[in-house]
């Protein structure tokens, strides 16, 4: 019975085999190749083909954005750390080009701003990535929004171009080609980006550039119409070439002395002084500007008539002595 019970086993064993070896693949299982890495990458690492192996994966098992040709990949930048045997996936890479996540990128405190522009707006496609501008703004007279006049006004000064449509940054060999732009993000505080929000619905916004190293900041001059009928203003060949300093001396020195020369001078007349010697007293005109007496003390005491003598003691004398005392500039009563 035990021989037979083995017996048994072995060919129900056998059978199964047999099924298990003469049975036939449904179909082919298809693959596709795609590159994994082969250690750790770091943050920001450019990449290159000794980080990498190409690698069949099931189709079906394949990661949506998986890459599979090296030239999308050489030079390029992991965004976030990829580890050992993990697929590199396009949305886990820098741009070509970019050496950090534009968006990480923002310092604490700031904002971006997208402002909408046209080779206008934009200097004819010159500004790049950490150019500095102003900000402009044009708005019409429209009496349902309060403005009674058109007029244009710089609202920010000194904002940096943080991206020029996607271009976060220059090229290094300074070969980068110069397109007209249809989107700018400036960097801008969260009170600048409220402001520049605001213009954007009442005017219209131009970027104006600046030097890079020029700090300064110009008076927040508002002009209007009227300001424009009025005299124009000339160039100036010395702040053309970097001379605003010698320029601004110059133009300030002319303008004081024509601003002198041309303003009239208003005429002083001459201050009037009485005299006390002894008894007598006498009046002399003397020079505003010098201090000098026009006249001498004899011309003056023709040309003025008879001397008033009055009496020097407070209360005496009657008629024109003591009007000439009451006229006079010392009080005697209240030296007593």
């Amino acid at each position: 019975m035990l021989l037979a019970l083995a017996l048994g086993c072995g060919l129900v064993a056998s059978i199964g085999i047999s099924q298990v070896m003469d049975r036939k693949p449904h179909g082919k299982l298809e693959t596709v190749p795609i590159y994994i890495a082969l250690h750790n990458i770091n943050l920001g690492d450019p990449i290159d083909a000794k980080m990498l192996s190409l690698e069949e994966w099931p189709k079906d098992k394949v990661p949506r954005g998986a890459l599979s040709k090296l030239e999308e990949m050489e030079g390029r930048r992991p965004r976030t750390a990829i580890y050992e045997g993990e697929p590199i996936l396009e949305g886990k890479l820098l741009a070509p080009g970019q050496i950090a996540d534009p968006i990480r990128s923002i310092p604490k405190g700031m904002r971006l701003k997208t402002i909408a522009v046209d080779a206008e707006k934009s200097v004819a496609g010159l500004l790049g990535p950490g150019d500095r501008v102003d900000v402009q703004l044009f708005v019409r007279k429209d009496q349902r929004t309060g403005i009674n006049t058109a007029k244009s006004k710089i609202i920010l000064q000194n904002i940096r171009v943080f991206a020029v449509d996607q271009t976060v940054q220059r090229s290094p060999d300074g070969a980068d080609e110069r397109t007209i732009a249809k989107t700018v993000s400036l960097m801008l505080t969260p009170q600048q980006a409220s402001k520049l929000a605001l213009a954007e619905q009442i005017g219209e916004i131009s970027l104006i550039p600046r030097n890079p190293d020029d700090e300064a900041s110009a008076e927040w001059t508002e002009y209007t119409i009227e300001d424009l009928l009025q005299e124009g203003e000339k160039g100036s060949r010395a702040k053309e070439q970097g001379l605003a300093d010698d320029a601004d001396k110059t133009d300030n020195g002319a303008g004081l002395l024509s601003a002198i020369r041309s303003t009239p001078q208003p005429v002083i007349p001459p201050f009037r002084m009485e005299i006390v010697e002894a008894q007598d007293v006498r009046e002399v005109l003397f020079d505003a500007g010098t201090g000098k007496p026009l006249r001498n003390s004899d011309e003056q005491s023709e040309s003025a008539g008879p001397t008033v003598t009055p009496s020097l003691s407070p209360g005496s004398g009657t008629g024109d002595s003591g009007k000439a005392l009451e006229d006079f500039p010392i009080d005697f009563n209240a030296r007593r």
